[in-house]
């Protein structure tokens, strides 16, 4: 019996001395909570920024993920980019670019982006900030969008500022078209 007490002693000190370590921390972070965006002014949602929990697995290691991703909602859009062999890829745009209502190759309009990630490493400790995807271009930054309004497409921009610490996106400024272009400004 003394035994049996011994054992459970130990184990119940392992799975408290797993919840945290000196390098860094293993519980789950808090994350921003998802928000919507009607950019048109009808009333109905353009845009979500949520959050979700995934898993990463790798050679000799896995761990969780958080990714903050931005969806079109209905038929609206976001500016993307196709590379050959790899995938299609948000693409931030900068200040002076063109964002045509009719995307040129290899830009196109696309449902689905993927803004930043807090990673989880393989043995159980979380980032301490969040990893934006594109190293070239910091805070703030530019996105391009397509909204339908009707049976208009209306072609903008989205000024986004992005904390990497807490992973809190918010869209700073925004500015929307029917011309056949905009220019980032």
């Amino acid at each position: 019996m003394k035994r049996y007490r011994l054992f459970i002693l130990f184990f119940l000190f392992l799975a408290f001395s797993c919840s945290k370590s000196d390098d860094g921390n293993q519980e789950l972070p808090e994350i921003p909570q998802s928000k919507t965006y009607d950019l048109n002014g009808d009333t109905i949602d353009d845009f979500t920024i949520e959050y979700a929990l995934g898993v990463w697995d790798g050679f000799r290691a896995s761990g969780l993920v958080y990714t903050a991703n931005f969806v079109p909602e209905r038929e609206n859009k976001i500016l993307s980019e196709y590379e050959e062999n790899v995938s299609t890829t948000f693409l931030f745009s900068q200040r002076g670019d063109t964002i045509r209502r009719i995307a040129d190759s290899p830009q196109e309009w696309d449902d689905r982006g993927r803004l930043h990630r807090l990673w989880q490493s393989g043995d159980g400790i979380w980032s301490k900030e969040w990893s934006i995807d594109n190293d070239e271009i910091s805070n703030p930054y530019y996105a391009g969008v397509q909204i339908k309004e009707g049976d208009t497409l209306l072609a903008g921009w989205l000024k986004l500022e992005i904390d990497s610490k807490t992973g809190e996106i918010a869209i700073a400024d925004y500015k929307l078209t029917s011309k056949e272009f905009i220019v980032v400004d």
